[in-house]
């Protein structure tokens, strides 16, 4: 994979633009750019400097999102179909959307395009809007020739996949104020509500029920020590960020969560999906085997199954088939293998493939949907039991004290 290499130019009229390339060396960088017609004004090659990020449009609303790059492709296929040019289809497409971020990319493919580059080769340069897949169908369907279709095929696909993510943001909002709530009247009733009564208890403290004298105990230790569970939850979302943005240690802990029984499979199924989906959309539109299973493998996102997938890589290349070098494994689904088996038999594997990441899918996303069912209704028990025992605690203490008096 070539080196990165931020930028900071004037254009062609006369604008700073700043965006991202990938050459051999800053000296071939530095060439395109020239090649396009733009003067460089900045380089880099260690990330985004902080003049190129003064340069940037502050539009956080006016990001590109998936839907923005959705709605590109359907209509590029759309165009496409109805017999115009790729440079005619892109221009009238960059006139359709109003995020300057999101035009500035797509100038910048369609510039790419004119030169005499191909539109996978294009979106390639643009990771951080196209996925893996979305490249590899565009590569596939350039290949085979049957781009048009490829696009339609793909934004298909996308369109699925959003619509089951908007559905569950949406199922996951009420559980989270579930969540929110039941934390929140936690430590609110813990650190300012017992408080107030305990000196009601006061000199009682014999007479009073195990549950009330657990709960008012569990009060003062919250309340003596809050600083410190504020210091240790600061310390862990810190320590959660800096996991995220180191790779060694992420990948490493990501192994050995995903070595737990209990969660194996949630971690495991989506990139095992995307990994499939891929490589059977590239093997269906004729690329080569190990061509195809290069491109699947930069689809997957947890790091040690990407390096078990080049080991299978290799084993293919050596001559095993992929089924057999998949089973090794251990961790790749029997329905994937069974279907990896029977499209080796009929001639037939990357439609095999694309059937198995669909019904993979489809399972997974109504497990998802059940347990998602599942946890409104246990957070609701949970929040009614912690208010009925911290309620109930304090009225067996009240009334016990008035059986005293008695």
């Amino acid at each position: 994979m070539m080196p990165t290499f931020h930028y900071r130019v004037l254009n062609k009229d006369n604008e700073v633009q700043t965006g991202v390339l990938e050459a051999a060396d800053l000296p071939t960088a530095t060439a395109e750019l020239h090649g396009r017609g733009w003067r460089p004004l900045e380089l880099s090659s260690g990330g985004k400097t902080l003049a190129m990020r003064l340069n940037e449009p502050v539009n956080f609303l006016g990001k590109p999102n998936e839907r923005d790059v959705f709605s590109f492709l359907r209509d590029l296929a759309r165009l496409l179909k109805a017999g115009l040019s790729m440079d005619d289809a892109l221009r009238l497409l960059i006139g359709t959307h109003d995020k300057e971020l999101f035009v500035r990319n797509l100038e910048d493919i369609r510039e790419r395009v004119r030169r005499g580059e191909s539109l996978g080769r294009a979106l390639a340069e643009h990771k951080h809007l196209f996925s893996v897949q979305v490249i590899a169908s565009v590569q596939a369907g350039e290949t085979s020739g049957t781009l048009p279709e490829a696009l339609d095929a793909i934004a298909g696909a996308m369109d699925r996949s959003l619509s089951f993510k908007e559905r569950l943001r949406s199922a996951l909002i009420y559980p989270a104020i579930l969540m929110a709530m039941v934390c929140m009247t936690f430590v609110l009733v813990m650190t300012f509500v017992l408080p107030q009564f305990a000196p009601v208890f006061v000199g009682n403290e014999d007479k009073l029920p195990w549950v009330t004298r657990f709960v008012l105990a569990l009060s003062s230790f919250f309340s003596e020590y809050l600083w410190i569970f504020s210091i240790l939850l600061v310390t862990f979302i810190a320590w959660v960020v800096w996991v995220i943005y180191t790779p060694g240690v992420k990948a490493d802990i990501l192994r050995r969560l995903s070595g737990l029984p209990a969660i194996r499979s949630w971690m495991l199924t989506p990139d095992i999906i995307r990994f499939v989906r891929t490589l059977g959309v590239c093997t269906h539109s004729g690329l080569a085997l190990d061509k195809s299973i290069a491109m699947a493998i930069e689809a997957i996102k947890v790091p040690h199954l990407g390096d078990d997938l080049r080991q299978t890589r290799v084993l293919v290349r050596r001559g095993e088939l992929l089924s057999v070098a998949l089973a090794k494994l251990g961790w790749m689904p029997s329905l994937v293998l069974q279907f990896a088996r029977v499209g080796e038999q009929s001639g037939n594997l990357g439609a095999m493939l694309e059937e198995a990441a669909s019904i993979t899918g489809q399972d997974f996303e109504a497990k998802l949907e059940k347990g998602l069912a599942l946890l409104s209704p246990v957070l609701t028990l949970i929040m009614g039991g912690l208010v009925a025992l911290l309620v109930g605690s304090v009225l067996l203490g009240i009334m016990s004290i008035n059986n005293v008096a008695l």
